[in-house]
């Protein structure tokens, strides 16, 4: 896959199930064509999410207000 410049090692720990999801798009994806392993699906969804959210968190949480609600009383 693409690289852009040099990279650097970044790790972490996921729950099984968000595991499984990125196989199941790594295998999607080979199944189109691509030779892809879990780190570039890792490392293109991460930049999807990146580049279409610009860390917006009521895009990231999916189109949930930022700004609390006050409780009516």
């Amino acid at each position: 896959m693409m690289t852009e410049g040099a990279a650097k090692q970044f790790s972490f720990r996921l729950p099984g199930g968000l595991v499984q999801r990125v196989e199941d798009c790594m295998y999607g994806l080979r199944d189109a064509g691509l030779e892809v392993n879990r780190t570039d699906v890792v490392r293109l969804l991460l930049k999807h999410a990146l580049d279409t959210t610009h860390c917006r968190l009521e895009l990231l949480l999916g189109k949930r207000s930022s700004k609390k609600r006050r409780k009516r009383v």
